[in-house]
């Protein structure tokens, strides 16, 4: 029998001469053969997860097989059992079968009627086996693979979410088996995405290259490429299995790149437009001063001179913001102290500081605040954090700078952090408010904060917003001590 599946056989049989030729026989046959007289001897046995078949003859000495089947297959649950008797009556064969017997054959065994009942064993053993072998594949595969694989009902109610899929997501299978993945992972706004691939795959229609968010244990959001497939039976039932490939990373990354882009396009444009815009505002400047001093007995016309003066500066401020931005950041380092930028930069607001009344309020004692950097760009960065301060909040506005030792990349930093006591910024807000154009102004080019980030990172530092709930908002910057 090279071609069939060899089977681990126990004979459960009285009579000597039956045992013996059930031996013979499963041995021509290539199995390999075991034998036992009564049940006792039988049920001593340590070794039962070896078996593959029980051959058990249904009349023993110490016990019937309706009532040995039980304890077989609590002790052999993978084990086939094949119940041989010389009673052909109708109710004993239905009362084995209904105890989970594999088969019923009649003494005097037919060799040919064994065989048939053997390769049926050997043939659901030899499925059995493939499915298990199947099966340990696919969890291994689905442990390893680097994305989120779902499994849902067609309801909703989840039942598998893959180990990676934990990690992304901070929920654990266990925790949140049963719930509703759509209620339980879609995004605010765009459930009603999530639901289109239980609703297309019910159809029969697989889906593929299908974008849609996810909302995280912790809050955070990640924006998922999907695959989606029903499944006809999971578990005795229709399911849904979406495999889904975190592109997060790949997203911010192809916006950053069309934002390079744009900001190479502003760069390319400022810099043919700067001379002759810095001349055409030096004109029209002079010119007004000169209209100012034709009228200056007319009060309605020095109001709508200093308009237009007002317009103007506010399109020259426009204009250095754009300008700053596209440009390289240059810096012209010293060895300073970053105390000194902050104050210069909170003299500067003098002028705002008179409609916008604020206090500022510094933490530094016993903090070394010397570092190599360029004062007047760093003056720059607080100037900008300062006016976003008193322009938000409620006067008089109260401004907190405190500073400690860091370590930044293994080496000794200056940590700043500039809070306020104004509204603050929600989490959908904190996460674009360094993003190029993005402000919550109404006026403005949405450059400021990113400029100061610009200028923090050239000096080898980190500039973030602090991840706080209102009210007040809070900027943490870690400058080096010394040049990267």
């Amino acid at each position: 029998m090279t071609d069939r599946v060899a089977l681990n056989v126990l004979v459960i049989e009285d009579d000597a001469d039956a045992r013996a030729n059930l031996r013979d026989l499963l041995e021509l046959e290539g199995h390999r053969v075991e034998l036992a007289a009564s049940a006792a001897e039988a049920l001593a046995r340590s070794d039962w997860e070896t078996l593959d078949l029980v051959i058990l003859d249904r009349q023993l000495p110490d016990g019937r097989a309706e009532q040995l089947l039980p304890r077989l297959h609590a002790r052999a649950p993978a084990a086939a059992v094949i119940i041989v008797t010389g009673y052909s009556d109708l109710q004993g064969a239905i009362a084995a079968l209904r105890e989970g017997a594999s088969d019923y054959i009649l003494k005097p065994l037919h060799f040919d009627a064994l065989r048939a009942s053997l390769l049926r064993v050997a043939e659901r053993r030899a499925l059995t086996r493939a499915k298990e072998r199947s099966e340990t594949a696919l969890r291994q595969l689905l442990e390893a693979a680097e994305c989120v694989i779902l499994i849902a009902r067609e309801d909703g109610e989840l039942l598998y979410i893959s180990p990676f899929g934990e990690r992304l997501t901070g929920y654990e299978l266990e925790a949140v088996r049963g719930r509703n993945c759509v209620e339980l992972l879609g995004a605010a706004g765009s459930r009603q995405l999530l639901v289109e691939p239980f609703e297309a795959t019910a159809r029969g229609r697989p889906v593929q290259g299908f974008e849609c968010p996810i909302v995280c244990r912790d809050g955070s959001v990640r924006t998922m490429l999907w695959n989606a497939r029903r499944l006809p039976d999971h578990e005795g039932a229709p399911a849904l299995m979406m495999v889904g490939q975190d592109i997060t990373g790949l997203k911010l990354a192809q916006e950053r790149a069309v934002q390079a882009e744009r900001l190479a396009a502003i760069g390319q444009m400022v810099t043919g437009l700067a001379h002759e815009s810095r001349n055409a505002l030096q004109r029209s400047q002079a010119c007004l001063e000169m209209l100012a001093l034709k009228v200056r007995d007319c009060p309605g016309a020095l109001d709508l001179i200093a308009r237009l003066q007002a317009a103007q500066d506010h399109l020259n401020h426009l204009f250095e913001d754009v300008r700053g931005y596209a440009a390289p950041v240059r810096l012209i380092r010293s060895t300073i102290r970053v105390d000194e930028s902050w104050r210069e930069a909170w003299a500067q607001l003098e002028a705002m500081r008179r409609t916008r009344p604020g206090r500022l309020i510094e933490r530094v004692e016993g903090v070394d605040l010397v570092c190599r950097a360029d004062a007047f760009r760093l003056a720059q960065v607080f100037r900008n954090l300062f006016e976003n301060a008193l322009a938000a909040g409620r006067p008089p506005v109260t401004v907190v700078v405190e500073a400690s030792e860091a370590v930044l990349d293994g080496q000794a930093a200056v940590q700043v952090v500039v809070s306020d006591d104004g509204p603050g910024f929600d989490r959908a807000i904190r996460e674009r408010l360094f993003e190029p154009f993005f402000t919550t102004k109404t006026k403005g080019t949405g450059l400021g904060l990113p400029i100061a980030r610009r200028i923090v990172e050239a000096h080898g530092g980190t500039m973030e917003v602090a991840d706080r709930e209102s009210p007040g908002a809070a900027f943490v910057i870690t400058l080096p001590r010394e040049a990267p």
